[in-house]
């Protein structure tokens, strides 16, 4: 079977069940939004701003380590008892910096709250390895089962506890336990068993995987500060209400990402995984699936570009509309973010983790700056900046040097691919500056265009694929 029906059959098959697991997490904001206050929301943003940080330790390269390793069981229960003892001491480290966290905050009522969500820690630190080991054996539908059922419970456990006026402990307790639930269901599959390895076995397994956790793990802890740095300055400078407005509109860009680029992530590093010994099968095929990410983006972000009043307003009422003056920022964010969010993985799969983390340096300096000098600014002028300078100078960045000088693309196929979408995104960042929407509809047609026109020949290649799939169905159906 080619590498394209391959990689589609899998997306199709994993994205039925994260596409739905998605789609139920976005519906029931709808309702949970008109049980809890932006103030809720920016409270439990707080603590997740440090306790997602931490979790950058608790995997940091151990489930690609898993994934792309040739060993057995015996390095796999290693690993699982080295992610147990990472997540044990980042729990204990959440204990320890609540109150000065909260302190610095100049809320109290975060330590108790922040403390029990760093129990997470433990239980997610198990999930790793059997969650890689699932992947790795290219069961997605399993690994997409019970990612299902892991946010139906979160879910169905936020609703309970807003109805019940829980307030913000009705976003920290199911959160606490999804981890839990995840590794409850992936045990009942495996059957990988709690019997975990002596410090001898970890040492071992830890020497054959920290060349791509050091590399991931420097690469993690900037690039999240340079992600979530806007959300540590609106909390301390603009409090828990705009942080809440600030967290929703982001998270209109992070669930996107999420479906698109998260759900075909995790088909693409075991998939590319079985070419990886022909690199120039793997840069084709890589370049199928950036434009794949394209045109999977764009109607999202032409959403958010053009109807941003009318979706805030009808999915989460008058108390969030302020989420609306930032989201055409994110949703031009979403066109050029989602390409390089799967470049990890193929840098990951040629063994060149390093350029991970010095790229993910100089982006971390660009970014920061911009949301630095926005925070001075307003709440829109963080979102305005920091879409800006990932545009003009974190994309152009990566073009020449990641993609053209270290993975050695052809300069003329990357500058066909990445030419339109940094200049179109430009020319709407502007358009949105000033307020321009027939500006914005020209340019986005535009990009549109272009966009089919570079990408025909995939483009007839996947009709060509469909159809044959349903010719084949229709043959198996009429004996």
């Amino acid at each position: 079977m080619s590498f394209k029906k391959t990689l589609i059959k899998n997306i199709l098959v994993s994205g039925g069940y994260n596409y739905l697991s998605q789609a139920i997490a976005f519906l029931s904001s709808i309702i949970i939004s008109r049980l809890l206050t932006p103030e809720s929301y920016g409270f439990v943003g707080i603590i997740t701003i440090f306790t997602g940080f931490l979790s950058i330790f608790s995997d940091s390269g151990i489930s690609l380590a898993v994934i792309r390793s040739n060993f057995l069981y015996t390095y796999y229960k290693s690993v699982d008892t080295l992610a147990l003892l990472v997540g044990t001491m980042l729990c204990l480290i959440t204990c320890a910096l609540a109150f000065p966290i909260a302190l610095f905050f100049r809320n109290m009522e975060l330590v108790f709250p922040m403390i029990v969500m760093s129990t997470t820690f433990i239980f997610k630190s198990m999930t790793l390895v059997r969650g890689a080991l699932i992947v790795k054996d290219m069961k997605f539908g399993t690994s997409g089962l019970i990612t299902l059922k892991t946010t139906v419970f979160t879910v169905f456990g936020t609703i309970l506890l807003a109805f019940f006026g829980a307030g913000y402990w009705s976003l920290v307790i199911p959160q606490t336990l999804s981890s839990f639930v995840m590794l409850f269901l992936q045990e009942r599959h495996l059957k990988f068993g709690f019997h975990f390895y002596s410090w001898p076995h970890v040492k071992v397994s830890f020497q054959h995987t920290k060349k791509t956790i050091g590399n991931l793990m420097g690469f993690n802890i900037v690039n999240y500060w340079s992600r979530n740095s806007d959300n540590l300055l609106v909390g301390r400078l603009y409090g828990t209400s705009d942080l809440g407005i600030y967290n929703r509109a982001y998270n209109l860009l992070t669930f996107p990402l999420a479906l698109i680029t998260g759900l075909i992530g995790t088909v693409l590093f075991p998939s590319l995984n079985r070419i990886k010994e022909n690199p120039d099968t793997v840069r084709a095929e890589y370049l199928f699936i950036l434009r794949l990410i394209g045109f999977a983006s764009f109607p999202v972000s032409f959403v958010l570009l053009l109807f941003s009043n009318r979706l805030v307003y009808l999915l989460w009422g008058d108390a969030w509309m302020g989420v609306a003056n930032l989201l055409p920022y994110f949703g031009l964010l979403l066109l050029s973010q989602s390409l390089l969010s799967t470049l990890g993985n193929i840098l990951v799969l040629v063994k060149r983790e390093e350029v991970l983390r010095i790229s993910g340096w100089i982006s971390a300096v660009i970014i920061v700056s911009s949301i630095v000098f926005g925070a001075t600014i307003s709440l829109v002028a963080i979102a305005q900046f920091y879409s800006l300078a990932f545009i003009v100078l974190v994309l152009p960045f990566h073009l020449f040097y990641v993609y053209i000088n270290v993975l050695k693309f052809p300069a003329s196929k990357m500058l066909s691919f990445w030419g339109p979408n940094i200049l179109f995104s430009l020319g709407i960042w502007l358009a949105c500056y000033y307020h321009n929407d027939l500006v914005k509809i020209v340019l986005l047609v535009a990009f549109f265009t272009v966009m089919l026109f570079n990408a025909r020949t995939e483009i007839s290649k996947i009709f060509l694929l469909l159809n044959n799939n349903v010719k084949l169905f229709q043959n198996n159906s009429n004996p």
